[in-house]
């Protein structure tokens, strides 16, 4: 009976240990907030601000906000995130996000990420949407090294 107490003694200390981390309290480097609006037709174009590339740094992407007026369903006219190098993210062009919502219908999409995108280092964030219309996104996260 005893060996068995401690066995389970030794399961709870080890799960307590392994536990995930809460969001809140990751260890997290410089915090970032990106925000855009237009109301015109898009294409592939650079967030800039903070999500601009920073040298030999990382970007960990943690919640993305994107509202729209419109949005469809063909390719590149649904709210979708990439990133890049080069003017408005020509080279090496990846989508790292993307939302699918009715076509030519108002949408608000919210994702708080519990496990945040990681992007390759030394990129731009650029963003597309080209139903015609008004746009509104912030893009949250932190650089790290």
């Amino acid at each position: 009976m005893r060996a068995r107490a401690g066995w389970i003694v030794a399961f709870v200390v080890l799960a307590a240990l392994l536990r995930p981390t809460p969001h809140a309290q990751v260890e997290r480097g410089d915090p970032v907030s990106c925000v855009v609006a237009t109301s015109t037709a898009t294409t592939l174009t650079a967030v800039g601000g903070d999500c601009a590339a920073r040298p030999n740094r990382v970007l960990w992407v943690t919640d993305i906000h994107f509202s729209t007026n419109a949005a469809g369903i063909a390719a590149d006219s649904f709210p979708t995130l990439k990133y890049g190098t080069g003017t408005n993210c020509g080279t090496g062009t990846t989508i790292f996000w993307g939302a699918f919502s009715p076509a030519a219908t108002q949408n608000v999409i919210y994702a708080q990420l519990a496990i945040p995108i990681r992007l390759a280092i030394n990129v731009d964030v650029c963003w597309i949407d080209s139903s015609a219309g008004s746009k509104f996104i912030v893009i949250s996260g932190y650089y790290t090294s």
